[in-house]
């Protein structure tokens, strides 16, 4: 099938010069600028009505015209097509099938253009000497050449109907060349420079290459304003197919455009191969054209690749991929191959994440559309040949190493941060530029110098200083904690050496943690282990930032989430640092409550969540997105497994949600289960260990209970170390108290009484079974939400009412909120942070011991603690202590209850055989801490089988007199034989021995152990009702013994990681589609003054008021006086005309705004101008595009829609306009243009404005 509807044949009409019937041609007799170069534009469009008319007007309105002008429609479904044949003549319209692309639609529209010689141009041959008015022949035309100007040079100007050229860029362009040449420098192809179609201030492309993943790479930052900073001529790899000036020579020796490549990466594929060859592509800054990138910015479809329209995020891939593998060199292919394959697939996690899975799968399909035709990628090398320049050549022409990782980096940013962050971007508008706002009075240079023009800088944006002041401070109250050895103390318990032993304590269906087990680890392992993983896995890092730096990032993400909340951000700062100075975020620090910490950290991010979640966000009461639903959940789920008692109390809001929204009940319950329920699934089965009176209890150990007082509760402070008293911040209460006297954000000043009711309601709860912290945590946050609220403007109303109790009280409440945090922080830097926790060997028995632990025996450590000679207590520690989340592994496992009864007869001295029962538990050794009775020691002491070693900083330490393995073969009769072993696992040769003999292991019996002997499975059997044991036949052999995971434990590993990989994509931002940095421009909001709030400015405006208002009493008397001193008869009435009535504002109209031409005539070049035109100002092209005819109505990507009817009768106002060029009438163009003649008006004489106001 022809892709065309009729021959591409050159005929005359194409080949001749413009009919001279035709307006913006030239005079074949009279030369233009650079006359050797022969120009011929090539313009191809599709559906591209809505911008036509002004790429129309930018050809034909060149200062430096074209010889020649051909145009191509590809199936418009608009009027494309009918406006090309009123520009340009229908002889010159080609019309092809709907899927041609690009590439071929200009290989056709160039063999029917055919080429352009001397004889049509005559102003390229010699002159014929003969002067018609003298009737004679001139002499001075006998020595000139057949060709003065040199032989012809043909170019090719490729542009689209998206594209719109200045009215010097063609002249540019060709500039460029002629002074190349005259440097000895061939050029190939000249490329201008991209600017936004509306944002005419934004370059897209100054030139432009190819990274090895594909990346189309211009060096551009986004939303970059051009400002001259590339104006400079430079060689590039490629420039855009839009304004390319190529040499047709150069073109047809290349064969043209790939037909592989229909659309997008052609200009890339076309350069290279032109580079290649060894031609030079250059960039012309100085040659500007409007670029509106329709398909790639999805403003209408792309149909020439396949039967449907396609993506043009899939035309951009796989035109990528065939571009670098068909033009890379041989040497570079492999490593080419790996960045596509394995960017492909980063990418398309990346888009999934971003929940645009289109783009994902058009990832997939783009390269598998390529890597699965290795044919085409063959012929397509066989066809380029070998390259004919050095690879070190074109070396600097592609993107520097890491530059394609860095703008990757700020494309996730920009797409993750929205646009409506007031403090994330600056100025107004959409291009960030600032609204000029000028000073009020005479004295506003100095109101910066007086005010200290830095301070209130910072405090217009105090953010990253509040962070950096909460973490200097935080280094100063934590001087002891700094330095080496672990954080342990209190409820903490020293981190694991690296991050795969936390993965494996949480991923392991075994814990050897005691006698063993198979419960289920905190999911709070996995969390911190996932931060070590993340800083190198680095435990010790990870546990140092969750606790040392938990005050700093609290006040941070305070700051961060009040955003919302109040205008003032020094209110928010205020705030920001009270709360991260609440005593229970302290108290955690201090405490080593590792819970509480992240609490304090991830609290106000969950109230914004929560804010957003439940619609409370929009005064107009809708509803609150999925997004901040899932991000809420996700929040929750995070603190719930280091905090569980967060739940319960975003229940019971919860509920408290649904009563006030019971009309949406439908809609709010589903978001209520899916906030509360997600938690509960994601963390299962652990969750639902908590039910139903677990949720008290946080990470870590449990470390003392609370001790607070109801006045330290209603406080805010939970008591113990690191803490204060609630006096001292019982101003903050007062503070929240007064804000429900405001009655304009009453809503707010409720709910979030309302959280802190329930929280302190939780608080009391805890506090006589755990510590308060959590619930007073969130008690205190909302209290400063609400004093937050009532403080905002509080300063103006307060002034505006006349002086009475308000004024004291207020004073004395603000004093009071602020004295008491500043105390509260003053005194935590003096004492320090430190407390329990502090830096010290994670070790906790002799180093002896703990390396003895390591070795085949596996041998344990009885360890003996206790408060009181009433009750003692022990651990069974293995290796050199216990480490973190074995307290939660050894709770959730319950009392052994006989271990109990042995270590209660060993402190009881009841004269048993205790060291044969301490040996079925593989205890070697008895410590005894510091603190413990003196009795423990001396019953110790006397027990048969116990030698008593050291001791040491008040610690005493025993050992057993027999030996002792975790693993032994028992016989029937005789001694046990040790059998070497590994902490769970073990891989060893056994002897043969008698019958009747059993693998005993000292842990917990369960059904997932298995041994075999020489690959036959060994049945197993419970030894002393608890130890795991195994029948062995009398033969010896390869014994192998492991700890089976159920299937379900493991399966649940993978459905937990999934779902929360779900929840982390659902509660992200998704990536913006609508991301478009070329859009119409915003209404201008008019500079205002800026009235100075300095002293200076103040008492300066006061003088003037006081002069003006003496002045006006003054003027008040002298007429009074005048009117009496005069005669009182009124004077005779004159007729006066009236005055002039005012002109109504009007809207900017730019020369743009008449988007017809077609009632115009063509002219020869240099004879009457283009006729209806209008004179452009002097720097119209320096001024930003103010209106544009295709901007009102409704944007419509596809269709020519919103724009006005096309009227051929109309006069077309952007012709060519040639005044001003520096030629004159002599050179057949019109009278030298007059500066002082006044411009017709822009809708006509003695017409209306659009408006309805006479001109």
């Amino acid at each position: 099938m022809s892709v065309h509807s009729h021959s591409a044949v050159p005929h005359d009409a194409a080949t001749a010069p413009f009919d001279p019937a035709r307006p913006a041609s030239f005079d074949p007799a009279r030369p233009p600028e650079f006359p050797r170069h022969v120009v011929t534009a090539v313009l191809v469009s599709h559906d591209g009505a809505r911008w036509l008319p002004d790429a129309l007007a930018g050809l034909l309105g060149q200062e430096r015209p074209v010889q020649n002008a051909v145009a191509a429609d590809t199936g418009s479904a608009d009027e494309s097509a009918q406006l090309l044949t009123d520009a340009l003549g229908a002889d010159r319209v080609l019309h092809l099938a709907r899927r041609t692309g690009f590439g071929q639609a200009v290989e056709e529209a160039t063999r029917g253009a055919g080429v352009l010689t001397p004889d049509d141009l005559p102003y390229l041959k010699r002159p014929s000497g003969w002067d018609p008015v003298t009737r004679t022949w001139r002499d001075d035309t006998y020595d000139m050449p057949e060709l003065p100007h040199g032989e012809p040079e043909q170019w090719l100007w490729l542009l689209h109907d998206d594209c719109a050229p200045e009215p010097d860029a063609l002249a540019h362009l060709l500039r460029v060349v002629e002074n190349e040449q005259e440097l000895g420098h061939e050029v190939a192809v000249v490329g201008p420079k991209l600017r936004g179609w509306y944002d005419r201030r934004a370059l897209l492309e100054v030139g432009v290459t190819i990274a090895n993943s594909g990346r189309r790479w211009t060096g551009l930052d986004r939303r970059e304003q051009d400002q001259g900073q590339h104006d400079h001529v430079h060689p590039v790899l490629a420039v855009s197919t839009a304004g390319m000036l190529i040499r047709r020579d150069v073109f047809e020796e290349l064969g043209g455009f790939d037909r592989r490549l229909p659309l997008m990466r052609d200009d890339v594929d076309l350069c290279w191969r032109a580079q290649a060859a060894g031609h030079r592509v250059l960039v012309a800054p100085e040659a500007v054209v409007r670029h509106a990138e329709a398909a790639s910015r999805e403003r209408r479809t792309v149909d020439c690749v396949g039967r449907t329209a396609a993506s043009p995020h899939k035309v951009d891939k796989a035109g990528a991929v065939y571009t670098l593998l068909v033009n890379a060199r041989t040497a570079q292919l492999p490593w080419i191959l790996i960045r596509l394959v394995l960017g492909t697939l980063l990418r398309t996690v990346a888009y999934l994440v971003g929940k645009v899975p289109g783009q994902a799968v058009d990832e997939i399909r783009g390269l598998l559309g390529i890597l699965l035709r290795p044919e085409r990628i063959l012929a397509g090398r066989r066809r380029r040949g070998r390259p004919q320049v050095d690879k070190s050549e074109l070396r600097a022409l592609f993107p520097p190493p890491g530059a394609t990782v860095r703008a990757t980096v700020e494309q996730v940013a920009g797409n993750l941060v929205g646009r409506d962050d007031p403090e994330a971007t600056t100025g107004a508008g959409r291009h960030g530029g600032a609204v000029e706002s000028g000073p009020g009075g005479d004295d506003a240079d100095f109101l910066d110098i007086e005010q200290f023009a830095r301070l209130k800088r910072i405090a217009r944006n105090p953010g990253p200083m509040l962070f950096l002041v909460l973490l200097f401070v935080s280094l100063l109250a934590c001087r002891a904690l700094l330095g080496g050895g672990a954080l342990a103390g209190g409820a903490l318990l020293p981190a694991p050496a690296d991050a795969s032993e936390l993965w494996s304590r949480y991923l392991d269906g075994w814990h050897p943690v005691g006698a063993g087990g198979t419960e289920t680890a905190p999911p709070y392992l996995a969390l911190v282990a996932l931060l070590s993983s993340l800083l190198l896995g680095s435990t010790g890092l990870a546990v140092t930032v969750l606790l040392v730096a938990s005050v700093p990032l609290a006040g941070f993400a305070a700051y961060f989430a009040s955003r919302p909340l109040v205008e003032s951000r020094l209110l928010r700062a205020w705030a920001s640092v009270v709360y991260a100075f609440l005593p229970a975020a302290t108290g955690a620090l201090a405490g080593g409550r590792i819970g509480t910490a992240v609490l304090a950290i991830l609290l106000p991010l969950i109230a914004r969540a929560g804010i957003a979640a439940s619609g409370l966000a929009h005064s107009s009461g809708a509803r609150g997105s999925w997004r901040a639903t899932w991000a809420y959940a996700l929040l929750l789920t995070f603190t719930t497994a280091f905090t569980p008692i967060v739940w319960p109390i975003a229940l019971v809001l919860g509920i408290a949600l649904l009563a006030v929204r019971r009309r949406e009940i439908t809609a709010y319950g589903a978001r209520f289960l899916a906030q509360l329920g997600t938690p509960l699934l994601v963390l299962a089965p652990w969750s639902l260990t908590l039910l139903p009176f677990g949720f008290f209890k946080e990470a870590g150990l449990p470390y003392g209970e609370s001790a607070a007082s109801t006045l330290d509760l209603l406080g805010a402070s939970p008591g113990g170390p690191g803490t204060v008293s609630g006096v001292m911040l019982l101003g903050i209460v007062l503070a929240a108290l007064a804000a429900l006297m405001r009655s304009d954000r009453q809503r707010a000043v409720w709910a979030a009484w309302a959280v802190a009711l329930v929280a302190l309601v939780f608080a009391a709860l805890s506090n006589k079974s755990a510590w308060a912290g959590p619930a007073t945590l969130v008690y205190g946050l909302a209290l400063l939400a609400a004093a937050t609220l009532g403080a905002d403007g509080a300063r103006a109303r307060v002034a505006e009412q006349s002086f009475g109790w308000r004024q004291p009280v207020a004073a004395l409440i603000a004093f009071a909120s602020a004295a008491g945090p500043l105390l509260v922080a003053a005194g935590w830097i003096l004492s320090g942070a430190d407390g329990p926790v502090e830096r010290r060997d994670p070790v906790q028995v002799p180093a002896f011991v703990a390396e003895e632990s390591g070795t085949r025996d596996q041998a344990r450590t009885l360890v003996l603690d206790s408060d009181s000679g009433a009750r003692v207590g022990y651990t069974l520690v293995r290796g050199s202590g216990a480490r973190m989340g074995d307290g939660e592994l050894a709770a959730e496992a319950g009392e052994n209850k006989k271990l109990d009864k042995v270590v209660a007869n060993l402190v009881a001295g009841s004269g048993a055989d205790q060291a044969d029962q301490l040996g079925g538990f593989a205890v070697r050794y008895v410590l005894v801490r510091k603190g413990a009775p003196r009795e423990v020691s001396r019953v110790l002491d006397a027990t048969p089988g116990l030698t008593r070693l050291s001791q040491q900083d008040g610690s005493a330490l025993w050992r057993l007199d027999r030996q002792v393995s975790r693993v032994s073969i028992v016989p029937k009769s005789g001694e046990a034989l040790s059998i070497a072993a590994g902490p769970v696992e073990l891989h060893t040769t056994i002897p043969s021995g008698g019958e009747g003999r059993v693998l005993r292991l000292a842990d917990t019996a369960d059904a997932g152990w298995t041994a075999t002997l020489d690959g036959k499975p060994l049945t197993r059997t419970t030894v002393d009702g608890w130890a795991q044991g195994f029948e062995l036949p009398a033969s010896g052999g390869k014994l192998d013994v492991a700890f089976d995971a159920p299937m379900g434990h493991t399966g649940w590993l993978w459905a937990q990681g999934a779902l929360a990989v779900v929840l982390v994509v659902l509660a992200l931002p998704g990536r913006r589609r609508d991301v478009d940095d070329d859009l119409p421009e915003e209404q201008v909001v008019p500079a205002q003054d800026a009235t100075g709030e300095g002293r200076r400015a103040r008492r300066l405006r006061a003088q003037a008021e006081a002069e003006a208002e003496a002045e006006a009493e003054e003027q008040s008397t002298e007429t009074v006086q005048t009117a009496q001193d005069t005669d009182p008869l009124p004077p005779p009435e004159e007729e006066t005309e009236p005055a002039p009535a005012a002109v109504p504002h009007q809207q900017a109209y730019g020369e743009w705004d008449t988007p017809s031409y077609g009632g115009a005539e063509y002219d020869t070049y240099g004879g009457e101008q283009y006729q209806g035109r209008q004179q452009y100002p002097a720097g119209t092209y320096e001024q930003p595009y103010q209106a544009d005819p295709y901007q009102a109505g409704q944007y419509d990507p596809y269709a020519y829609g919103g724009t006005a009817p096309y009227d051929p009768m109309q006069t077309y106002h952007q012709g060519y306009d040639g005044t001003g060029q520096g030629y004159d009438g002599t050179q057949g163009y019109d009278a030298a243009y007059d500066p002082n003649t006044p411009p017709p008006p822009p809708h006509g004489t003695d017409s209306e404005r659009p408006d309805g106001s006479q001109q």
